[in-house]
């Protein structure tokens, strides 16, 4: 039972138009009373009322306060909140006071905990707040919502239901052995487990989309000295990211910059000309971009198109084709006259083929559409919500698991008692994702990653 009065600042910390700062548990009323000054003493809930905020006899802040009765506030606990002046100091000011008189500083995440263990949200809904804290796009904002608003668990409650629906129906087997039931409840519930085991799966497989929407993809730009990689992350961003010149190796260290397109969050990486070099620092530059291209999503490999081909491209082709990663090739330098022939590149390396010119800006949204192209067509289109947190891509991965070995034995004739086991096991996996069969550990540390105030 949580029994202590807690307080935080819920907006960023800084300098502001307005900063609030919320204190919630079965004082919260009370230790707020002691630091403001309101001509009557009811306050009815959820009525914003002006107080005037005071340390002793010192004046501090005219501001709004609002209560909150549980159970009905975000925490499901008595909740007061002062809407103040934004400002670092009188926030640090209301909330030395709010802890001088008998309020304890919130940890992280210890809002939306107590708003769990109060029964308020489930795990999924507490994760998808923090999701839609930290979203960088508009695509990444709305999933989030399918999950706050309770789909996530709508569908993972439902499974559950059909999973102790199919449980009953194996107890009553066990039961009554002298109805030797077995062999009809096997033969009843196998197309039911193979329904379940491939909606967990696609779920699952939702994870490929849910990652690049809560991470964003990486794009290494790479390619030999000179050939304007410079140029087209400058192109990109329409201003000087990158020093551009024509000495070979300018760039000796990954320049990174990220944006919206098309409501996919995109971080691109300007890498340093990979060549053999004998300058130590430029090694260096070239160790990263190699790295850069390992770690990447998606390669820009970039070309001079006014070159011929040399044994330093087909090098750095080799080394792309060798790593887990989708080529996207950019022919650069489109304004001048081609000598680099599309064919002999086609046949080293598959990959969407685009000619630019960076210095003119050409060509560029061309580019961009086929990032855009190379993300979507990386992921099955999903109606629904989809799985941005790997925990939770693990409970399904570990339930469809279950559920295959249920299907096994079911397969191989072995005893109810043993299925029911597994199906049991794929119950429990799914708990974890709405939090009911996670252990005290585990919840702390899930909210131990969330922002404080929240």
């Amino acid at each position: 039972m949580i029994n202590d009065t807690i307080c935080a600042q819920a907006t960023a910390v800084g300098t502001g138009g307005i900063s609030i700062i919320r204190v919630s548990g079965p004082d919260a009323l009370r230790i707020s009373r002691k630091i403001f000054r309101y001509k009557k003493m009811e306050m009815a809930p959820r009525f914003m009322y002006l107080v005037d905020i005071y340390e002793k006899d010192r004046f501090i802040d005219k501001a709004l306060g609002v209560f909150f009765k549980a159970p009905f506030s975000y925490t499901g606990e008595d909740v007061f909140e002062f809407h103040c002046h934004g400002g670092i100091m009188v926030s640090k000011l209301v909330l030395r006071l709010l802890i001088e008189n008998g309020a304890r500083p919130a940890e992280p995440g210890e809002f939306t905990k107590r708003a769990f263990l109060n029964g308020k949200i489930d795990m999924s809904e507490a994760e998808a707040i923090s999701d839609q804290i930290s979203a960088s796009s508009d695509e990444a904002v709305r999933n989030a919502a399918l999950q706050l608003r309770g789909d996530l668990k709508k569908r993972i409650f439902e499974t559950q239901d059909n999973l102790t629906d199919i449980l009953s129906e194996i107890e009553a087997g066990i039961e009554y052995p002298e109805e030797d039931l077995e062999p009809v409840i096997s033969v009843n519930i196998a197309p039911k487990i193979v329904k379940m085991a491939e909606d967990i799966s696609e779920l699952a497989e939702s994870f490929n989309k849910g990652k690049l929407l809560k991470e964003g993809t990486r794009v290494a730009i790479v390619g030999k000295p000179n050939v304007g990689k410079s140029s087209l992350m400058n192109a990109f961003f329409g201003e000087d990211k990158a020093i551009v010149s024509s000495i070979p190796g300018t760039t000796r260290d990954i320049i990174t910059d990220s944006f919206v397109y098309r409501s996919l969050l995109i971080h691109f990486f300007d890498t340093a000309g990979i060549r053999d070099t004998n300058d130590e620092i430029e090694t260096i530059g070239v160790r990263k971009s190699l790295s850069a291209i390992s770690n990447a999503n998606i390669c820009l490999l970039v070309f001079d198109s006014s070159e011929k081909l040399t044994d330093e491209d087909r090098d750095i082709i080799q080394y792309v084709k060798n790593s887990n990663v989708s080529p996207i090739i950019v022919l650069n330098k489109s304004d001048l006259t081609e000598k680099l022939d599309d064919n002999t590149l086609r046949e080293l390396i598959e990959g969407p083929v685009i000619k630019i010119s960076a210095k003119d800006r050409t060509g560029i949204e061309n580019v961009f559409e086929a990032i855009f192209e190379n993300i979507t067509s990386s992921y099955t289109a999903q109606e629904g919500v989809v799985i941005t947190n790997q925990r939770q891509y693990y409970a399904l991965i570990n339930a469809k698991r279950a559920l295959n070995d249920a299907l096994k034995e079911l397969e191989e004739h072995l005893d109810l008692d043993l299925v029911a086991i597994d199906l049991k096991d794929a119950w429990m996996y799914l708990g974890e994702i709405t939090g009911n069969t996670l252990n005290e550990s585990i919840i702390d540390r899930i909210f131990e990653k969330f922002c404080l105030g929240k």
